[in-house]
């Protein structure tokens, strides 16, 4: 009975990989460039540009362009399909296009700006996918993003502030110079602002140690929301750091270039290293008062001889 079971278990696993392995094979890959566009632009101007998409499947295929509204929320981007994007009336280019396996094609653009668009930050995502218009999520097997970033002149509110500067763990005192940092960027205006500047680290006297640099991959940071900035770090070779310092942040922003700055202190000690010091100290000093001793011993006894 056994044996009979196997078998037919057997048979059913060798149908399956038979069928499987008969399936065509589909690669519905598709890539589009720039990863990101950024303008900034005043009302009733009209810009130009391109984008392009390669086909990376293995068939002919036609890909179908949609405009969707985005933000970020803790600094992950929340797509929003629901709105309506002002962008898909202003930019202007072909909807779709067929591509050949392995082919790539360039698609011109212009977008035009609306002479009473409101001023601040647009975004808006255009995903290129093989699903046609109003065809629904569900139909859509593959869909490659261009991130839109519109910034319109005006009364344009390029508000921020440093929310949180701090060492990683909140320590004042440490062992070593530190290299992890918090920076919390919050944007308080209406329009998408990318903070950059440089944190430089000083001891007692005002001698820069060290500086790093603070959001260096320019990150944007949409109205309303705090992002936490990177900051590039790890010394080539730690120096030895002993006594009171101080870290200084510079950040600057905007087309107006605002700017902010903070400071920390902090106070390093490095025990292990004093450590050593002080023992090696400690046995020069008992190996030099037991010379002095011996060295006093011996005049005294040369001495005495006489």
């Amino acid at each position: 009975m056994r044996f009979y079971e196997m078998r037919n278990r057997l048979f059913i696993i060798f149908i399956f990989i038979l069928v499987f392995f008969s399936l065509p094979v589909y690669s519905q890959a598709i890539t589009v460039g720039p990863a990101k566009i950024e303008y900034k632009v005043d009302p009733g101007a009209t810009i130009s540009g391109t984008i392009f998409i390669l086909n990376e499947g293995q068939e002919t295929r036609t890909f179908y362009a949609a405009f969707e509204k985005f933000t970020e929320v803790d600094g992950q981007k929340k797509f929003l399909p629901s709105e309506e994007s002002e962008l898909a009336n202003w930019f202007k280019m072909e909807k779709s296009v067929s591509l050949k396996a392995g082919e790539q094609e360039e698609i011109p653009f212009t977008i035009e700006i609306p002479k009473n668009a409101p001023p601040g930050g647009h975004f808006a995502v255009i995903w290129w996918g093989t699903a046609p218009p109003g065809a629904g999520q569900v139909s859509i097997v593959t869909r490659a993003g261009i991130l839109v970033f519109l910034q319109v002149s005006g009364e344009v509110s390029e508000k921020g502030d440093v929310s949180d500067f701090s060492l990683a763990g909140e320590k004042f005192f440490m062992f070593r110079l530190p290299e992890d940092f918090v920076v919390n960027f919050k944007n308080q205006g209406n329009t998408y602002l990318k903070p950059q500047g440089e944190i430089i680290i000083k001891n007692i006297f005002g001698s820069t140690i060290a500086t790093f640099k603070v959001n260096s991959k320019e990150r944007i940071i949409f109205p309303e929301n705090t992002q936490l900035l990177d900051v590039a770090k790890k010394f080539d070779k730690m120096p030895f750091a002993l006594g009171l310092y101080r870290a200084e942040l510079a950040l600057q922003w905007g087309e107006k270039q605002n700017d902010i700055i903070r400071t920390i202190s902090f106070v390093v000690f490095p025990w292990k290293t004093v450590l050593i010091v002080i023992i090696i100290l400690a046995a020069l000093l008992f190996i030099a008062t037991k010379g002095i001793k011996k060295y006093n011993q011996w005049i005294l006894k040369k001495y005495s001889r006489n």
